[in-house]
């Protein structure tokens, strides 16, 4: 019985440092997971900025097609706290997100319009939107590169 007792305060002992901790969030893996949005969210504008480029350049573009939109990275309190740099990195990626879904929401617009052809105003609106992701991308990239890949 006592030695049940003693297995017992052990495994609550080992599931409290589970619960109460981050430990299994190494800095490293957030870079990664940073790194990876940022990837997404880079395909994402290419495949906006593609889009647009085809409808100013007169190609007839189906509203079957759309822009996706990657979902913004949330990081945890403790991902903030232990890794400050990461809290920098996501705010510019969800800063290039907000400019994706803008220049995505455009699209929809157009695609709700009856009219059959978009106009170049809408098409340069839509590009530009696409765009305004670039200097928050560069940014996160910089600083991507700068945090130890360790």
């Amino acid at each position: 019985m006592a030695r049940l007792v003693v297995w017992l305060a052990v495994g609550l002992g080992l599931a409290g440092c589970t619960l109460w901790g981050d430990a299994g969030v190494t800095a490293g893996q957030v870079r990664a997971d940073l790194a990876a949005h940022l990837g997404e969210v880079r395909a994402a504008q290419a495949a906006a900025l593609a889009l647009w480029d085809r409808v100013i350049f007169g190609e007839t573009v189906s509203c079957a097609e759309t822009i996706s939109v990657p979902a913004e990275l949330v990081l945890s309190p403790q991902q903030r706290t232990a890794h400050p740099n990461a809290e920098t990195i996501s705010a510019a990626l969800s800063e290039a997100t907000r400019a994706i879904r803008d220049s995505a929401d455009l699209w929809a617009i157009e695609c709700a319009d009856p009219r059959p052809l978009v106009s170049l105003d809408m098409a340069r609106a839509g590009r530009m939107a696409a765009l305004a992701a670039t200097d928050p991308l560069d940014r996160a990239a910089t600083l991507l590169s700068a945090w130890p890949a360790g």
